[in-house]
């Protein structure tokens, strides 16, 4: 044994404790308000998480939020979980309070944010699907008002697609300047490079049955059939008390992902007995981009009965990604746990589509709250909209839409611990992309009109223990493959739905967190005439439970979770 061990293994150990130390309070069902998605650190309770939402999903939705503050993620692009502390999903209730809120929910992310005193951590996890995951995070102070943090991170068979092998690496900085006791500027970078080797085929389920396998089980093409991408956000939030209540609240933001390798393997049209048709397909490298950011102009007027708040706000963005151009091999018919295993074939890539989005939102908005009373929020916004698609050999194709968008919402105390609430919302939503078994796979969809109207009750059973019940319904245009395979529009979706959350100390020591969503999603088909085809929406899990409890003891907690109670197929019939 070398003399560097003892002194390394005592170095790990210190660093596991001030890790101990930095970290313990970090309890997501501790933290969590409510069952609707609460994350932190690596830890997710509750109902909602960022990709799914009462059905649909806020990411593809453009709605997310960096504490507080309009960001548009690219697809792929995730924060670094070295620069992210957590997230919080805001829906019901919970979004009253939030400036502009939309109508899939809305997501707002909150920065690890470097402490004024020294620390590390070290976290290594080991999880379903053999995936491993090492993390060294780092912070210190560079003075009485900057601090500064840096981390690394690894995972091995990371789950993503179900490769033979996956390797992810992560890195970020943070740091935090307060130049003045009225001024913070927290900027931040963070990057990931993703790869995956042997890659197992995308299951497309057909009209003869439905299949029963696990994706970790499927046949895996040999090594050369990889996927893989390199992603990176930075940028920095700006938060200035002005005096007279006023606030000035700021942040610039810059996603990006390049995909440099672009191996797809398929398995469509597949049966009741896992046989379908195998393929294999490769795209040339492309990438995507977006800027975006918000800045907001507070004004708080308090009295001794109202609280008052005024919003002028101005977000905007400017997206660009490339899709298309993909060779397709047909290979025959292959199943579920058997596939032909080949050499590379000679595929020949063409030419992109580029699309490219610019927008361009200002609103006003106010928010009133009674002590005891109750409260009221209503804002209204302007969107300048403008998609341009520019297909090769072709004339570009520039859309342009000008929408009002508002949102009004109120909650009345009936007593104490009894409140009603209602809101209704209008929004002007991402709507995702195109499948990969698409004829213009890849491609960003356009934005869209969107509405949500829900309402229910919250009932303190304690300042710490409540229940919030509530309905709600969502309607969405419904893009599916139409007879050409061109992903388009073709009806109107809409999810309604029953959710509930019970969440809070039961003692001083436990805490629960339980929550039940319902969801009755329904679409209506254009049939080419003045008829409309029902049928029940592919996707949405008709219903979900979720329970997680904390109990801590001794500076200890642990943890349990439990979901289920059944699942639809996220594949629809091709």
């Amino acid at each position: 044994m070398s003399q560097r061990t003892p002194l390394l293994a005592v170095t790990l150990l210190a660093l596991v404790r001030i890790a101990h130390a930095q970290r313990a309070n970090e309890n997501a069902v501790a933290e969590a308000s409510d069952a609707f998605g609460t994350a932190i650190g690596r830890e997710v309770v509750g109902l909602y998480t960022a990709g799914s939402a009462r059905g649909f999903s806020p990411v593809d939705a453009g709605n997310l939020r960096i504490s507080g503050l309009y960001y548009d993620q690219v697809r792929l692009a995730s924060l670094s979980s070295n620069i992210l502390r957590g997230s919080t999903v805001h829906v019901g209730i919970s979004a009253q309070g939030f400036p502009f809120p939309a109508p899939t929910g809305v997501v707002d992310y909150q920065l690890r944010t470097p402490a004024a005193t020294p620390g590390a951590h070290v976290s290594l996890g080991y999880g379903s699907y053999d995936h491993a995951y090492g993390q060294l995070d780092v912070e210190h102070p560079l003075g009485e008002r900057l601090s500064i943090g840096a981390g690394l991170g690894y995972g091995l068979k990371t789950v993503y697609k179900f490769a033979r092998r996956t390797d992810e690496w992560t890195a970020g900085t943070i740091a935090h300047w307060q130049p003045t006791d009225a001024i913070e500027i927290t900027p931040f970078y963070g990057a990931t490079i993703h790869r995956e080797r042997g890659a197992r085929p995308v299951v497309y389920i057909g009209h003869s049955g439905i299949p029963r396998f696990r994706p970790v089980q499927l046949p895996a093409q040999s090594s050369w059939a990889r996927w893989g991408y390199d992603a990176s956000n930075f940028g920095a939030t700006v938060r200035a008390r002005m005096g007279e209540g006023w606030l000035l609240e700021a942040g610039a933001f810059r996603s990006a992902a390049q995909i440099p390798i672009d191996d797809e393997v398929f398995l469509t049209d597949t049966n009741g007995f896992g046989q379908g048709d195998y393929s294999i397909s490769e795209s040339p490298p492309h990438s995507r981009s977006s800027t975006s950011g918000e800045i907001r102009l507070v004004k708080r007027i308090v009295t001794a009965k109202i609280r008052n708040s005024l919003y002028f706000n101005l977000r905007g963005l400017s997206r660009t990604g490339e899709s298309g151009g993909s060779d397709i091999e047909d290979l025959g018919s292959a199943t579920t746990r058997w596939a032909p295993i080949i050499p590379k074939p000679d595929f020949h890539t063409g030419p992109m589509t580029v699309v490219s989005a610019k927008q361009m939102t200002p609103g006003i908005a106010y928010e009133g709250v009674w002590r005891d009373a109750g409260q009221v929020s209503l804002g209204v916004q302007r969107s300048f909209y403008e998609r341009t698609i520019a297909v090769p050999g072709t004339d570009e194709i520039s859309t342009r839409a000008t929408p009002w968008l508002y949102n009004a919402g109120a909650a009345y105390f009936v007593t104490r611990k009894l409140i009603v609430y209602a809101s209704s919302t209008r929004g002007f939503e991402e709507l995702g992309r195109a499948p990969l078994n698409a004829a213009n796979r890849d491609e960003v969809l356009p934005a869209q009109m969107t509405r949500q109207v829900d309402g229910g009750i919250k009932y303190l059973f304690t300042p710490s223990l409540q229940l919030v019940a509530g309905v709600f319904k969502i309607d969405k245009p419904y893009f599916d493959l139409d007879a050409t395979n061109f992903f388009r529009q073709i009806g109107t979706v809409s999810n309604r739905g029953v959710e509930v959350s019970f969440s809070g100390a039961l003692t001083e020591r436990f805490t629960l967190v339980t929550g039940l969503i319902l969801i009755d999603p329904k679409v209506e088909r254009e049939t080419g005439g003045p008829a409309r085809a029902t049928a029940v929406a592919i996707g949405p899990k008709p219903a979900s439970f979720s329970a997680s409890m904390a109990a801590a003891s001794a500076g200890v907690s642990c943890r349990i979770s439990q979901e289920g109670l059944g699942a639809a197929s996220d594949m629809a019939p091709r």
